[in-house]
């Protein structure tokens, strides 16, 4: 019995010793480190149709008038004088309107900077429908923090979710505008470049 124990003990040193012998570790450290692109998306409209609402007929009642009638079928007196009409309800004599389009252009992307630049131009300021004209002016990029020709906005990283939105801000000169029904030919450009 002695024996068998002797040899139990010896059995169980010898695992021992071979499983610790047979033990080896050693580890290393690895620094990761991961090169962004630059990249800038830009979402935008390439057509845009501005419907203005206005009554389809008004009538302006302009007081009393008198007027002295011929026998001969002439008259004289005062008559309506363009200077002197009461307003309608729809009124611009010549003055310009401000629109603004709001979220008409979006970005997203990585920069040095986290930020972008974004540019407005305007290739063609005139809108026409033959002989009537509506002139564009005064166009703008804006965030709703900052308003102008060129703005600097954040990117905010890749995700849809996280995009920068904006509006363009332009004026509207009906002065030289005689017809109703679209007009038709002017154009802006938005180029948004990483900075």
């Amino acid at each position: 019995m002695t024996q068998i124990r002797n040899i139990i003990i010896a059995v169980a040193l010898l695992t021992g010793l071979s499983s610790q012998a047979m033990a080896a570790s050693t580890s290393g450290t690895t620094n990761v480190s991961v090169r962004v692109p630059e990249f800038i998306a830009l979402h935008f409209y390439s057509n845009i149709t501005l419907n203005f609402v206005a009554p389809t007929a008004e009538v302006i009642d302009e007081g009393r008038n008198d007027v002295d009638a011929g026998f001969n079928g002439n008259t004289t007196g005062n008559g309506l004088d363009a200077n002197s009409l009461m307003n309608a309800s729809l009124e611009l004599d010549g003055t310009k309107t401000s629109v603004k389009l709001n979220n008409v252009w979006a970005v997203r992307g990585f920069s040095k900077s986290g930020n972008a630049r974004v540019e407005v131009t305007v290739p063609s300021a005139k809108l026409q429908n033959g002989t009537s004209e509506i002139t564009m002016s005064n166009v703008k990029v804006s965030d709703d923090a900052q308003s102008g020709s060129t703005i600097t906005t954040k990117l905010n990283g890749i995700s849809k979710g996280r995009a920068t939105t904006g509006n363009i801000d332009m004026d509207l000169d009906f002065s030289n505008t005689t017809r109703s029904g679209s007009h038709t030919g002017a154009q802006y450009t938005i180029t948004a470049t990483t900075i």
